[in-house]
């Protein structure tokens, strides 16, 4: 997670030393994209690690 965010915010960082702007329109944008993007797959494992548990527990029944 912190790896694709510091990605992010890298990225963006480098887009607006390229393309300067007024209020660093990369940064905020990238940084909050790879949070969004983090956040996926966080859930995604959080969600394949409870279905594996309870199909576990289905099993042990």
């Amino acid at each position: 997670m912190i790896a694709i965010i510091g990605l992010g915010v890298f990225l963006g960082i480098k887009l607006d030393e390229k393309y300067p702007n007024k209020y660093s329109l990369f940064a905020i944008i990238c940084s909050l994209t790879s949070i969004g993007i983090a956040l996926y797959f966080v859930i995604k494992q959080v969600t394949r690690f409870s279905n594996k548990d309870n199909s576990n527990e289905q099993k042990n029944k």
